[in-house]
C-alpha cells in the first residue's frame, strides 16, 4: 500500500472516531483524500516517496484545521439537526390508500349528511384513508370515520367501545394497523384507559393501562414500530406495542422539558416537542429528542405562542409533504423547520376561538382540521391556502 493511502486512510480513521461524537453530513474518506492532495509528500531525489520533516505540532494542527472545516461545512449542510433521510411512512404490507380515479376529494362533502358534533381527537387511517374519530355520548364513545376522498362522514357500530372520557388523544399504529386511544377523568391519579381500534373489523379491545397515571401518547415512531407515551410531569418517556401490548421506557440521557404537546419529525428522525408556556408560566421553548440516543437538545430559534387561552395546549401536526412540524394554536399556527432550526407564522386566526383538531393527510398530502359541528376544511402548506371539505352551516368559521 502506498505511503499516500496509508496516510489517507489513518486520517480518516482519525476523523470517523471524532466524528461519531458531533453531529454532523461529512465524508471522511473524502476529507482524508483531499488533505493528502493539498498536502502531498516531496518526491526524493531516486524518484521514491519520502514523508517531509514536518513537525508533530504542525500535522496535528492540520488534521484538526480539516476535521473543523469538515464539521462545519457538514453543519452548514445539515442544519441545525443532522438530516437523517428515512423512507416514507409506509405500512409495512401493501401501500397506503389511494383515492378512486372518479373520486373529487377537493368537492365539498354533501352538508345533509350525518355526523358527530364535536370530535375530541383524530387520526388518520394510512390504509383505509380515513380519519378516525372520538366524541363523547351518554352510553360511552362514539366512533366516526372520515373519508379525504368523498368528504362523507360514517358513524361505526363497535359491539364493544370504550367509556366516556374527560380527555383523550389519538395515534394510529403504522404497523399493527390498529388506532391507539389514551383518556381518562380529570384530574390527577386517576385511572388511564388505553383501547385499541381496528377499522377493518370495525372492533374496539381494551389493552393494557399506561405505567403512569399522567401518560398520553404523543407520537408514532415509523423506526420502531412503536407508539410513544409520555408523562411531561414525571419527565417520563415509554414506548408502547399494541401487537404485545407491553410498555417500556425510553431511556433519556438528559432531563427534557415541560412539554406541552409532541409530534414526530421524519426529516430528522426526532421528536419535536413545543414545551413552556400554557399555565406553567415557564417562557415558550422549542426540544428536540433523539429517540436512538436518548439524548434532548434545545432549539435555539424563537418559539411562538400559539394559544390564548392559558388552560389549553395547543394541537400538533407533522406535515410529511412540507417537512414541517405544525402547531395548531387558537389565536395562530405555526410551522417549524427542525433542519434549519426555524419557526414560521402560518397564519393569523380571525376569532380566537378556531381551535380545531388537526392531523396529516397522507393520501392528499395536506393537513386536516375538524371544526364544531364537525365541518371539515383542509389546509395546504405549499399554497397557504384552506380547501372546506365539508360545510358545517351555521358556526363556521374558516381561519
Amino acid at each position: 500500500m502506498a505511503d499516500s493511502d496509508v496516510f489517507e486512510r489513518s486520517l480518516a480513521g482519525a476523523f470517523l472516531r471524532l466524528a461519531d461524537d458531533v453531529p454532523g453530513a461529512v465524508d471522511a474518506a473524502a476529507v482524508a483524500h483531499r488533505v493528502a492532495l493539498e498536502h502531498p509528500r516531496q518526491p526524493g531525489a531516486a524518484g521514491r516517496l519520502r514523508l517531509v520533516a514536518i513537525p508533530r505540532l504542525a500535522w496535528v494542527l492540520l488534521l484538526l484545521g480539516a476535521l473543523l472545516a469538515a464539521l462545519v461545512g457538514g453543519m452548514l449542510v445539515a442544519g441545525w439537526q443532522p438530516a437523517r433521510r428515512l423512507p416514507a411512512v409506509l405500512p409495512p404490507i401493501g401501500t397506503t390508500y389511494t383515492c378512486p380515479a372518479e373520486s373529487t376529494p377537493d368537492k365539498p362533502g354533501p352538508v345533509d349528511q350525518a355526523r358527530p358534533l364535536t370530535p375530541q381527537t383524530v387520526a388518520f387511517d394510512r390504509r383505509a384513508g380515513r380519519l378516525v374519530a372520538v366524541t363523547n355520548a351518554r352510553d360511552g364513545v362514539e366512533t366516526w370515520t372520515f373519508d379525504v376522498c368523498t368528504n362523507t362522514w360514517t358513524q361505526m357500530h363497535p359491539t364493544r367501545k370504550p367509556p366516556s372520557f374527560e380527555w383523550a388523544q389519538l395515534v394510529y399504529d403504522i404497523d399493527s394497523d390498529m388506532t391507539i386511544l389514551a383518556s381518562g377523568e380529570a384530574g390527577w391519579a386517576t385511572p388511564q384507559r388505553v383501547w385499541a381500534y381496528d377499522l377493518q373489523a370495525d372492533a374496539w379491545a381494551e389493552k393494557a393501562a399506561a405505567p403512569t397515571d399522567n401518560a398520553a401518547f404523543l407520537a408514532y415512531d415509523p423506526v420502531s414500530g412503536l407508539v410513544v407515551a409520555g408523562d411531561s410531569y414525571r419527565k417520563e418517556l415509554w414506548n408502547y406495542d399494541v401487537e404485545k401490548d407491553t410498555w417500556a421506557p425510553i431511556h433519556q440521557e438528559n432531563v427534557g422539558p415541560d412539554y406541552r404537546v409532541i409530534a414526530y419529525d421524519a426529516s430528522v428522525d426526532r421528536l419535536v416537542a413545543d414545551g413552556g408556556g400554557a399555565d406553567g408560566g415557564n417562557p415558550y421553548e422549542t426540544w428536540l429528542f433523539d429517540i436512538r440516543t436518548g439524548t434532548w437538545s434545545k432549539a435555539s430559534a424563537e418559539t411562538p405562542d400559539v394559544i390564548e387561552v392559558l388552560w389549553v395546549s395547543p394541537g400538533i401536526a407533522y406535515d410529511e409533504a412540507a417537512e414541517r412540524t405544525v402547531a395548531i394554536g387558537d389565536v395562530r399556527w405555526a410551522a417549524y423547520d427542525a433542519a434549519q432550526d426555524r419557526w414560521e407564522i402560518l397564519f393569523e386566526a380571525e376569532d380566537p376561538s378556531v381551535y380545531l383538531p388537526t392531523v396529516y393527510d397522507p393520501v392528499n398530502g395536506r393537513l386536516v382540521s375538524i371544526a364544531d359541528w364537525a365541518g371539515v376544511a383542509a389546509f395546504d402548506m405549499a399554497t397557504r391556502r384552506w380547501t372546506v371539505l365539508l360545510d358545517p352551516g351555521t358556526g363556521w368559521a374558516t381561519p
